[in-house]
């Protein structure tokens, strides 16, 4: 539908960081109907980085509060000349001064939105730093560690000026048979506990995605060393170990929770107090994190991938992107492409989790190379010759 209607709407050619790209805030057909695993959205736009098509879905709490805030979708085309965010609430929407929010990260938008407003139940679809300085690698954040991820869609919400939607919604989703939906639902919670897959979805709803990354790594689905690797040569049987959550999750994490509708729960916060990158209360990455961090630069150290991960959720980075650019900067580094002159003495070699950090955060403040690296590997090789 969003693919439909950005179609029919934009204009031929309209440029994807300028006024004439239409930006779309999905909420699927099941949210807020209760039905199992139906509490997504998907953000639309024309992509910075490819100049064609782009979607970027994520889960948390934002589409079903937009359903029941009384729209299926919100498009957003123009720019404001100053940041301004959407506030939508229970069918009436209105464009409000974002020039507080501006340069706080997605956390701390999060909770100004909630004080100003004072709706402790809102939900946002939000832009960081990375956002505001249309990094093409910028994702659009909800729920404070939610990712819709690939493609800009964090820099065409910069270009619009647009930091937020903000959506508050009290109202009920009727359907057409409620008990249907019950019916449904008691044959998918019977099937986890039950069915072929059971103990699978069990380790999963413990771990989350992040539980299988040593096996991935080992059995060549995960890619390492920038694609050109295998896991069981180039990284090992124990440094795969060591970026799997079944070897770290009971030292870091606090609780685990889970998405709106989600009978599974793979979430879980995590928290760092000590060691060399302490972030305090965070959240546990992703496999593709694990994998984009860890397996591609050939990177074992847990915390240094806990610390890239939080860094990339508060400035609005896209996990994947950013660590597949930074491999591929390390392969660039070792074949003798890049040298330390160009990396500001960042030292780019396989492995280096304190190089990974330090270019990460480079890439969050766009200083330095982190400013070539912000356009992402294409971007960067384009820039680089």
């Amino acid at each position: 539908i969003g693919a439909r209607i950005l179609y029919d709407m934009m204009k031929p050619g309209a440029r994807p960081l300028g006024p004439d790209n239409i930006i779309g805030f999905m909420s699927g057909s099941l949210n807020g109907t209760g039905a199992l695993f139906g509490g997504r959205y998907t953000v639309v736009c024309k992509s910075p980085v490819t100049g064609g098509w782009n979607d970027a879905n994520s889960g948390g709490f934002f589409g079903p509060e937009l359903k029941k805030a009384g729209f299926d979708a919100v498009f957003v085309s123009g720019a404001s000349q100053k940041p301004v965010y959407l506030f939508v609430k229970d069918g009436k929407a209105e464009i409000r001064d974002a020039s507080a929010l501006w340069g706080k990260d997605t956390v701390e938008t999060l909770e100004a939105l909630i004080r100003e407003t004072g709706e402790s139940k809102l939900r946002a679809a939000a832009i960081g730093p990375a956002g505001e300085k249309q990094s093409l690698m910028a994702c659009v954040i909800n729920d404070k560690h939610r990712a819709a991820g690939r493609g800009g869609c964090g820099a065409v919400m910069g270009s619009k000026n647009l930091k937020a939607v903000a959506v508050v919604g009290t109202g009920e989703i009727p359907v057409a048979d409620p008990e249907k939906i019950k019916e449904v639902n008691a044959e998918i919670v019977d099937g986890m506990k039950k069915g072929p897959a059971a103990e699978v979805l069990k380790s999963f709803g413990t771990f989350g995605t992040a539980g299988n990354t040593e096996g991935s790594v080992l059995c060549g689905d995960a890619p390492v060393k920038n694609w050109g690797g295998v896991g069981i040569l180039d990284l090992g049987k124990e440094s795969a170990a060591r970026i799997s959550a079944g070897s770290f999750d009971a030292k870091y994490k606090t609780k685990k929770y889970s998405c709106a509708a989600c009978p599974l729960g793979c979430g879980a916060q995590y928290r760092v107090d000590d060691g060399k990158w302490p972030v305090g209360e965070t959240d546990r990455p992703e496999y593709e994190t694990l994998a984009a961090f860890g397996s591609m630069p050939l990177n074992d150290d847990a915390e240094c991938i806990i610390k890239c991960n939080d860094i990339c959720n508060r400035y609005g980075l896209d996990t994947i992107s950013v660590g597949a650019t930074i491999a591929w900067a390390i392969e660039c580094y070792e074949n003798g492409l890049l040298a330390k002159k160009e990396t500001g003495g960042i030292e780019l070699t396989w492995g280096n989790a304190d190089a990974i950090v330090a270019m990460t955060q480079a890439i969050a403040d766009q200083k330095g190379f982190g400013r070539i690296l912000a356009l992402g590997s294409a971007g960067a090789a384009k820039a680089l010759g």
